[in-house]
């Protein structure tokens, strides 16, 4: 029998719109702020570069001598002078003019498309500087774990140059392009791809085109500015800011440190234990010990990454106790849980998802001196009036705008020597997460 049902009243149907647009990115960036926190204000950078002096020498003539007899001769302090080179970062918004005319807040859109370009942007480009403090300065995404022939899937190891064959993908980015940088000479290799699929099993992407058989396994992969590049200098290489595994080093990944030797002046080492197994709170002791007898340094921070933090975890568990009225609720966890803070020794444990998968961070931040040196911390250009500016001109005029955002800056550690470094930390189960 015909009636009315909701078939029928199809044409009368109203859409209803859900208020604002759901998160599904990560935007919390604790080793960011962890820098920030430590800063001094901005100083600015000029001329290229930011001067700085260490002090890797004590006057030696102290000396016990006989009544009468001769002593040493005058001595001076020893100072070196090193330079702190600033680095840039840009981005790049692309509209047409139907885009921002049309899509402004209203029943028929979500949100303002421009105004939505430009917030999401500024927490994209956090995400890259996080990435970039937890890796040593070479903009590396991840190092090819094979020879990729001619194909088009590549097998990564090594995300951000740390060592380690977890996650070798963890960095990469869908719709990124990318090349190789053979590591012996820092040549870019001849072909350049653009990333269409990042994997699940957090080791592979695949690639739009196939390798032309230049790329080599153990090869630097680096984000590329288009495919049309052809040099080393259009790519992230040695371009992206200095990070922890830079800062706080022994030499092994970087010996030149801001224009001063390492081997020429070992209080810029950071103690680091290049094997460190399992985690132990007797090695945990003995590293804040060698900081402490070095240079006096007093460990205050300990950062890791939440596989490894998972294995400090499994060492409290069977001191676990339960007495008074936890025996009637007993909840078996721990503050981790909520992701609080935990403690070693009063020291606070903190879990940072950008930093190295098998390393753990012991830092000095009251006598370090963690900074950053900022000439500009982020912002569109906006040199002609405007941060839009028209696509092209003449005959190859678009009616659609471009918004360039660039920073300049880079982080620094003014004494090294007062903190220290795992790499190779082992038995943690690594849970692998491709959220953004």
């Amino acid at each position: 029998m015909a009636g009315v049902d909701t078939t029928v009243l199809s044409g009368l149907e109203k859409d209803v719109f859900e208020k604002g647009v759901s998160e599904g990115v990560n935007n919390k960036f604790p080793l960011k702020e962890f820098f920030e926190s430590e800063t001094t204000d901005a100083e600015y950078l000029g001329g290229g570069g930011h001067l700085w002096s260490h002090h890797v020498g004590r006057n030696v003539s102290p000396m016990f001598v006989r009544e009468g007899s001769a002593f040493a001769a005058a001595g001076a302090q020893r100072h070196i002078k090193g330079r702190i080179d600033i680095r840039k970062m840009m981005a790049r918004l692309y509209m047409t003019a139907e885009a921002m005319e049309f899509y402004q807040r209203s029943e028929a859109s979500y949100a303002n498309a421009m105004t939505d370009e430009k917030t999401r942007l500024v927490d994209d480009i956090s995400y890259r500087e996080e990435y970039a403090i937890g890796s040593d300065g070479r903009g590396v995404l991840a190092l090819l774990s094979d020879d990729p022939g001619t194909g088009t899937d590549l097998d990564l190891d090594s995300p951000a140059n740390i060592p380690g064959t977890s996650f070798g993908n963890r960095f990469v980015q869908k719709g990124m392009v990318v090349g190789a940088v053979n590591p012996a000479t820092g040549a870019l290799r001849a072909g350049v791809v653009t990333v269409t699929d990042v994997n699940q099993d957090g080791s592979d992407v695949t690639v739009d085109a196939a390798i032309n058989g230049a790329w080599a396994d153990n090869d630097y992969l680096v984000q590329v500015a288009n495919s049309s590049v052809t040099s080393v200098l259009d790519t992230s290489y040695e371009a992206a800011y200095w990070g922890l595994p830079a800062l706080v080093d022994d030499g092994t990944n970087r010996d030149a440190y801001f224009g001063i030797s390492r081997t020429d002046a070992p209080s810029l080492k950071s103690y680091v234990v290049s094997s460190a197994g399992a985690f132990s709170l007797d090695l945990a002791q003995r590293t804040a010990d060698v900081v402490n007898q070095k240079l006096g340094g007093e460990i205050d921070y300990l950062c890791m990454h939440h596989s490894v933090r998972r294995e400090y975890i499994k060492l409290l568990n069977a001191d676990r106790r339960y007495n008074g009225a936890s025996l009637l609720s007993p909840d078996g966890g721990t503050k981790a849980m909520k992701q609080g803070d935990l403690t070693l020794g009063e020291v606070p444990v903190k879990a940072i998802r950008s930093i190295g998968l098998a390393q753990v961070y012991f830092l000095d931040t009251k006598r370090s001196g963690f900074k950053k040196y900022v000439a500009e911390e982020g912002k569109f250009e906006d040199r002609d009036g405007s941060i839009w500016r028209r696509d092209g001109s003449g005959n190859s005029a678009r009616h659609a705008f471009e918004a360039w955002w660039y920073a300049w800056k880079q982080y620094f550690c003014t004494n090294p020597g007062y903190n220290a470094r795992w790499d190779g930390v082992t038995g943690q189960t690594l849970v692998v997460v491709r959220a953004e």
